[in-house]
């Protein structure tokens, strides 16, 4: 049971991994067609936002639904207003459409079980989408931990002017976080390290290439980093990246994130250094390309140089460097706010009878199919005619009553005898024909369901949560369902005397009873009821026929007419409640009891 919630939980998890995959791939196109679209515009900080609105989208749990969401252009491609996922089931065994037999007394839905069994190509796939996402985890991990006992194997630069100069910078970047200096040979280029206790990594030959106005420029750059707190950043791109491994664009998009991150740093220190000092933060970064031959990626690293491609644009964006004016800032704050409310959100949903319809078709106890619906539409209006046919006749015998009983007109129109008779016999009828009705209901149901556990408890149990909603029963079906599947995989792995068989077997056993015993219960209390039904029946008529032996004449003169009345306009009901039954198969719509009586 543990491997089923687990195998639960992973499939959850990567229908989200999927779906929120596929939304943020239409905003990575949006992102990306407004990044160009507005270049010349666009800050180097509103840039970077816009690239993380892509990685918001990724971690989102779920999105609202909203009218003007781009999700609901699918429409014009599509007659649903939005792609509605089958309910997943839990893995039962296949079922055919169910088989329906006529009987006078009604229909009846018997589920029948294919022994055949479907492969789930979609279990593979999941669990190959794990296992990449848990291998490139473990990759990341190992590199991480090799990394880190190198630079806990050096150590820390104690030259006295270094870290004058670190204070200095510190103080410009207002950043209280104490920091040191590791020397490490064989570094790609100075970079930050860690976050609890961040370190600045430089290589020796660094330290002594570069002068200190260069070097200051280097700090700078790397005190940005840990100012906006880019390493814990890394491992959220890590996790992310890992996630959604499947999509390139993904990838895409995290390579653009971490060159637009870098601009943003850039553009931090430069807000910081006079025009003149400018110059020399560009020339920098040219002079540590001699010596850069690639950086390897460390989650907890945040070097100045990641690529040598993106320092053309970087340098490119130092020498025209200004500041972002109001207007640029204006459009810069439309387009996210216009990118989140057309993109973080999904189209309206218009399905909810539809996805209820496909719940139900995917209940493993209770399946109603269309083919079951038309069926049925055909003997339901046979019975119709039948109902108005008889209606006929009814009518026809009451205006002879009232003509061979010369029932004067205001006593015909009344509804019932009660102007000149005791109205105690007209409440008795009606009493009686509701307890009748309910007596003979509950007759046919009983001798149903005794007859479908006579031919087997499956029989029973597959139909009686049809015509009795019992939620401990259903929950009972579920767990020996369970505990069935779970003792069939461990007898294809281990033998009998396997004490892990003996447990889940001895559990099946107890459930099989405790069901057995719940689907007692239920029919004694069916039986319960047919006994009540019957003795207030049998009383009923008693008490009518006591009274109607104390009518006067005059009153029962006129009874048969009324009776008859009364009668026809119980008919009436009946065909008026079988026609609203024949437009709900029909057509599929649900007509409540208001409309009913109206």
């Amino acid at each position: 049971m543990i491997l089923s919630g687990l195998d639960d939980m992973l499939e959850a998890v990567f229908r989200w991994t999927w779906q929120t995959s596929l939304y943020a791939s239409v905003l990575m196109a949006f992102v990306w067609a407004v990044q160009w679209a507005f270049r010349m515009v666009l800050s180097p900080r509103w840039r970077y936002a816009l690239g993380l609105l892509i990685l918001l989208r990724l971690v989102m749990p779920g999105a609202p639904t909203a009218p003007f969401s781009v999700f609901n252009l699918s429409r014009l491609f599509s007659h649903a207003s939005a792609p509605v996922e089958a309910p997943t089931a839990p893995p039962t065994p296949h079922l055919r459409p169910a088989e329906i037999s006529s009987t006078e007394g009604g229909w009846t839905t018997e589920l029948v079980p294919i022994s055949s069994r479907r492969f789930d190509w979609f279990r593979v796939v999941r669990l190959a989408w794990a296992a990449g996402w848990i291998g490139i985890l473990v990759v990341v991990l190992r590199q991480q931990g090799k990394f880190s006992a190198r630079v806990k194997a050096q150590r820390v630069a104690g030259e006295r002017p270094l870290f004058d100069l670190l204070g200095s910078c510190r103080q410009l970047m207002t950043v209280r976080r104490s920091i040191e200096i590791v020397s490490v040979p064989q570094l790609a280029a100075p970079a930050l390290y860690g976050w609890r206790k961040p370190q600045l990594l430089a290589p020796p030959e660094v330290l002594q290439k570069l002068s200190e106005e260069e070097l200051r420029m280097i700090f700078l750059h790397e005190l940005a980093h840990l100012k906006r707190h880019d390493i814990l950043l890394n491992w959220l791109m890590v996790v992310v990246g890992a996630l959604h491994w499947f999509n390139p664009l993904v990838w895409l998009a995290l390579r653009r994130l971490r060159a637009d991150r870098e601009m943003v740093c850039d553009a931090m220190v430069l807000e910081r250094l006079q025009p003149s000092e400018r110059r020399v933060y560009g020339n920098t970064l040219v002079k540590l390309l001699d010596d850069f031959s690639g950086a390897g990626f460390c989650p907890s690293l945040a070097p100045v140089i990641n690529n040598k491609k993106e320092i053309k644009r970087r340098v490119i964006m130092i020498a025209k460097f200004k500041s972002t004016g109001r207007a640029a800032a204006f459009v810069s704050v439309a387009v996210v706010l216009a990118l989140c409310a057309f993109t973080f959100t999904r189209a309206a949903d218009k399905t909810k009878t539809r996805q209820k319809g496909l719940a139900a078709m995917a209940d493993p106890y209770f399946i109603q199919t269309e083919a079951a619906r038309a069926a049925r539409i055909p003997v339901l209006k046979r019975k119709l005619e039948e109902l108005e046919q008889r209606i006929n006749r009814v009518q026809k015998e009451l205006d002879e009553l009232r003509r061979q009983l010369a029932v004067p007109g205001p006593i015909a129109a009344a509804k019932s005898e009660n102007d000149f008779a005791d109205e105690t016999i007209p409440r008795l009828e009606r009493e009686r024909v509701s307890v009748e009705a309910n007596y003979k209901g509950l007759t046919e149901l009983l001798n149903g369901l005794k007859d479908l556990k006579a031919r087997g408890s499956a029989h029973v149990r597959n139909s009686i949560l049809t015509v009795h909603d019992d939620p401990p029963l259903a929950k009972l079906l579920q767990d020996l369902w369970t505990a069935e599947t779970t003792l069939a995989k461990l007898n294809q792995n281990f033998g009998p005397e396997n004490s892990e068989i003996k447990s889940v077997a001895a559990m099946h056993a107890d459930l099989d009873d405790k069901v057995n015993q719940r689907i007692d219960g239920i029919l004694s209390g069916f039986e319960a009821k047919w006994a009540a039904a019957k003795a207030q029946r049998d009383t009923l008529v008693e008490k009518i026929r006591a009274f109607e032996s104390r009518d006067t004449d005059g009153t029962a003169k006129y009874r048969p007419y009324f009776r008859t009345k009364r009668d026809l306009e119980s008919l009436q009901k009946i065909r008026d409640a079988l026609y609203l039954k024949i437009l709900e198969q029909e057509y599929g719509v649900e007509v409540s009891k208001e409309n009913s009586k109206e």
